[in-house]
């Protein structure tokens, strides 16, 4: 008898050829023959499944780190940069435009660019440096119709290492940092198309919100092309204690009270502390993909009780030349406006715009900064461009008004064009001193005007005499008479005057010849209240290869 064997179910397949039985044992050796050739031609079977789930995951994966990647940078735009206000318009009339294009009128059309100072731009600060969005606006136009454009710090830093003369332009300066140039003063650059240049406090960047910029602010700014950051120190922009008396200074300027050790400072200790404030503040610009800044603006330059960056003995201006080509302040013990002199001497001094400063005054104030060449005919006309210091007389007692009053002192003294003459070579002066006929009085003719050796030209009745620094270098006499014709001759080095044609004074200066220019000064005296002043007859101005040699 055959064995027992658990019946197999029949399945019923057709294959072409009719239905054909299928048992079931059959069935499953197909199945797993099936699964067999899945594992090398199927996909997502067999050995493929790890790799595709793998990729699957990592799509998931990655999908996650984007949405959680835009979630995080939504937060950060969010938390660092403030809404940009919509754009203000100032409300300019036909009049305006052109009262401002008059005001451009006989301007230099080349000449050195002269660098402005802004501070803020908001709608709702009190300060007095800070500018409405409306007023912003108003200065931009009133540049534009002048016949102003704006320079880049690149451009700017060109023509100050020796570059072409540029066509009239100024370069715009923003001190500190702050938020309202990003959410007001950039729209309204860009509808001017014109250019900015930021002197950062980085160590302030985005802290302090929402009054400084923050990083990404700056790092959108600079992305526009619009703006250039420079450095204003990354921590120095405060007072601190510089004495056991409690007396406060810039940290820049001033070695710090050591209040421990109950000490000021040592010379190392300050130099060690301000080139490393000053080195990180380049650090943080760089680290953030921008240029290496070249300039640097003093912090408090304008302050009350602050020290002349320019100033000879200033430490701080020794370190800055260490780390900046150009350093900007807006205090100088004599007029450097961009020029050659002030290129040479590493130091601009800029003109600051305030709150109150209207479009008409900026304006003004530039064109006094603007460098003239050395061609003034009968600038004895022209009393508003006479600047200096005149001892509280009026210009009047150089054209022979005396003063009334007794006590008025008995010296004047006033530069023409002081702050627009500062690049002056090669020109010839000449002056008609009279009324010099009782031998109690004196007139001046003075040129190279607030340089390294400013040259003076004294007449008396009777005796010619040459300055150079204030002091004497040469004297020669005069046949006495009432008025004596001068004219002083600048070279580079060389300085040679005449009187009356045929006295010869002259100096040759040993100083580098691009810290000797300058413009002219005029200077009058008596010796006992009460005498006649002298009277400047006539004076003009040359090139001097237009002039004469003796006048």
């Amino acid at each position: 008898m055959a064995p027992w064997r658990e019946p197999v179910a029949v399945v019923v397949h057709d294959h072409g050829n009719g239905p054909e039985p299928c048992f079931r044992d059959d069935y499953a050796d197909k199945a797993a023959h099936d699964r067999s050739r899945g594992r090398g031609h199927g996909w997502g079977r067999g050995w493929t499944q790890w790799p595709v789930r793998v990729l699957l995951g990592a799509l998931t994966l990655s999908v996650v780190v984007a949405s959680g990647a835009a979630g995080i940078e939504r937060y950060l735009t969010r938390k660092y940069m403030s809404p940009q206000a919509p754009l203000t318009q100032a409300s300019i009339t036909t009049a305006d435009k052109a009262g401002w294009t008059k005001q451009g009128g006989g301007l230099p059309d080349h000449a050195p660019p002269v660098v402005l100072t802004f501070h803020d731009v908001n709608k709702s600060s009190k300060s007095p440096y800070v500018l409405t969005p409306k007023a912003f606006d108003a200065q931009l136009t009133a540049l534009e119709k002048a016949g102003y454009r704006t320079l880049t710090a690149k451009q700017f830093t060109h023509y100050m290492s020796g570059g072409p003369v540029p066509r009239r332009s100024v370069l715009l300066t923003f001190d500190d940092g702050t938020d309202g140039l990003w959410k007001y003063a950039d729209r309204i650059l860009a509808k001017h198309k014109m250019h900015g240049t930021i002197f950062l406090i980085t160590g302030s960047m985005d802290k302090h919100r929402p009054y400084y910029l923050t990083w990404r602010e700056i790092e959108r700014m600079n992305r526009s092309g619009r703006w250039d950051f420079q450095s204003h120190t990354r921590a120095m922009h405060s007072v601190k204690q510089v004495d056991a008396a409690g007396n406060t200074g810039a940290p820049l300027m001033n070695r710090l009270w050591l209040k421990d050790e109950g000490r000021r400072e040592n010379t190392a200790e300050y130099r060690a502390r301000v080139l490393h404030d000053l080195a990180g503040s380049v650090k943080d610009i760089v680290n953030h993909d921008m240029p290496t800044p070249t300039m640097f603006a003093v912090p408090f330059s304008d302050g009350p009780g602050q020290q002349d960056a320019d100033s000879t003995d200033s430490q701080a201006r020794h370190l800055l030349k260490e780390l900046f080509p150009l350093v900007m302040t807006d205090h100088s013990s004599v007029p450097l406006t961009a020029s050659r002199r002030s290129a040479s001497a590493g130091l601009v001094q800029r003109v600051e715009v305030y709150a109150q400063t209207t479009p008409e005054q900026m304006l003004t104030d530039v064109a006094r900064n603007v460098q003239v060449p050395a061609d003034a005919h009968r600038p004895l006309s022209e009393p508003e461009n006479w600047g200096g210091r005149q001892t509280r007389t009026s210009f009047d007692v150089f054209l022979g008004k005396a003063p009334s009053s007794a006590r008025t002192p008995r010296y004047a003294k006033a530069d023409y064009r002081p702050n627009s003459s500062v690049d002056w070579t090669d020109y010839s002066a000449t002056a008609l001193l009279g009324s010099l006929g009782n031998g109690t009085n004196q007139a001046a003719l003075g040129v190279r005007t607030n340089s390294k050796e400013p040259v003076t030209v004294v007449i008396t009745r009777n005796r010619a005499t040459l300055l150079v620094n204030g002091y004497k270098v040469a004297s020669r006499p005069l046949d006495p008479k009432s008025d004596h014709m001068v004219t002083v001759e600048v070279g580079r080095n060389t300085t040679t005057a005449y009187v009356d044609g045929l006295v010869e004074l002259s100096h040759v200066s040993d100083q580098p010849s691009d810290q000797l220019s300058g413009g002219i000064t005029i200077r009058a005296g008596i010796n006992k209240a009460g005498n006649q002043w002298p009277v400047f007859e006539s004076l003009d101005v040359s090139p001097l290869e237009d002039t004469s040699r003796h006048g």
